[in-house]
């Protein structure tokens, strides 16, 4: 709020009554979205710790499963440190505060990083799964999903790490590289594969009981793409932009933080309209519509391949 006070200029009586106006309606919309981001950081860790006990112990894991399970843990923990982050701006008493906000906003890159890569390595995968499918039954390694979510948190880990230590001990606000890094190397995979999904689903749309898990990822990369890039594209934005630039982009990137919160809030959401029947009356259990959709991709893959 105050960045966006010292923008605002009084030059006389009746542009200080302009400008005092404008002031309280963005006041007013930084605390509807800062309540509405806190409300959906709730109900997405809620959503996401569900999928996590699910795959984690309930549902026996394969190779996707183990993505989805890794991208629900990098989106608890996201907003689970953007909660944390929005309450302590109300107690700015306490003289932990600024140690607190620099673990939240750790947290915050590392795991929005982490997820933008795991959604990356998901997409890559199943473009392989759908255009390789003998390679990718046959040939491919038992333990490549583990090995590349390990690698993924081991690099997510020191390239985030490595940026906040140059702030806190240098100085150097080095943070817009790991955003330039994310843009630069999975906007252009995420977005081709999508692309590709899509296509193949399209073509597989006459065919029953296939697609639904093609379904499911194609949603998750679009409302990824939608929701939650712009929030990199706009920090790339603002890190390379002028103090009176920020005033003005100020609002927009707290609303992009809340669609990045939201984002990561609504795959379970997918996971489960996507995976239920169409014309089935009968409530089904979250556990039980994943089962189904993971078991049908099984069967899927194993009666895709060309004789």
């Amino acid at each position: 709020m105050d960045a966006t006070q010292n923008y605002y200029g009084y030059t006389n009586e009746s542009d200080s009554y302009e400008n005092a106006d404008e002031i309280y309606l963005s006041d007013l919309g930084a605390i509807l979205c800062l309540l509405i981001t806190l409300i959906t950081c709730c109900i997405g860790f809620v959503g996401n710790g569900y999928i996590i006990w699910l795959l984690g112990f309930q549902i026996k894991r394969n190779s996707f499963t183990t993505f989805i399970l890794n991208l629900a843990i990098a989106d608890s923990v996201y907003l689970t440190s953007a909660f944390i982050y929005y309450i302590d701006t109300f107690f700015t008493s306490l003289q932990a505060r600024e140690t607190l906000n620099h673990l939240c906003i750790y947290f915050m890159h590392m795991t929005y990083t982490n997820a933008n890569f795991l959604l990356t390595a998901i997409s890559m995968d199943r473009c392989v799964a759908v255009l390789f499918p003998i390679w990718h039954r046959c040939s491919r390694p038992k333990h490549l999903s583990t090995t590349v979510c390990v690698l993924l948190w081991i690099f997510s880990f020191l390239l985030c790490g490595i940026m906040s230590i140059t702030k806190v001990f240098g100085n150097y606000n080095l943070r817009k590289f790991h955003f330039l890094v994310t843009a630069i190397v999975c906007l252009p995979l995420i977005t081709l594969s999508t692309m590709v999904l899509f296509i193949k689903m399209c073509l597989k749309s006459d065919q029953k009981n296939q697609g639904r898990l093609l379904l499911m990822i194609v949603i998750t990369l679009l409302c990824f793409l939608i929701l939650a890039f712009p929030f990199c594209l706009l920090a790339v934005i603002i890190s390379f932009s002028s103090a009176k630039a920020y005033n003005k982009l100020e609002l927009w990137f707290a609303y992009s933080i809340l669609f990045s919160c939201l984002n990561s809030s609504i795959n379970p959401v997918i996971y489960f309209l996507v995976g239920r029947k169409k014309g089935v009356r009968s409530k089904e259990s979250l556990k039980v519509v994943l089962q189904k959709v993971f078991k049908e991709a099984e069967r899927e893959m194993s009666t895709s391949i060309p004789n």
